[in-house]
């Protein structure tokens, strides 16, 4: 991995992944486990993990069906903790920073299938250095 994109820490990074179906989840377990990242699953079904982490990842089918009232709930539940929103609704071209990020209370909204650089650039942004 490039210095850019190399994001790793003296301790592993803990990240809560939300509502991620079991291929999405591999995927996961193998790109974030690169760059120092140490996952924790939990389903929208009123699961809810406690402890500090350091970045949420959000798989979110339909966002105008829930997604911005799950947003805010992981954001009541890990303030200040940013999230990472993922959706195969979310066209390409949407900026993953811009209105859409906002409007949802994300700090970074990736359209799926999310690649590899996309998803590990933006989880480098958000994640504290050490």
């Amino acid at each position: 991995m490039n210095g850019r994109n190399d994001c790793r820490a003296a301790a592993p990074h803990p990240v809560l992944v939300v509502d991620a179906d079991p291929a999405l989840r591999g995927l996961l377990e193998e790109w974030m486990g690169e760059c120092g990242c140490e996952l924790t699953y939990a389903g929208t079904d009123g699961d809810r993990p406690s402890g500090r982490f350091d970045l949420l990842v959000v798989d979110i089918a339909f966002p105008r069906q829930g997604g911005p009232e799950l947003l805010r709930r992981l954001s009541e539940d890990h303030p200040g903790t940013p999230i990472v929103a993922l959706s195969p609704t979310f066209f390409g071209s949407v900026a993953c920073a811009g209105a859409l990020a906002r409007t949802l209370g994300a700090a970074r909204v990736l359209s799926k299938p999310v690649s590899r650089q996309a998803l590990i650039s933006a989880a480098c942004q958000l994640l504290p250095r050490a």
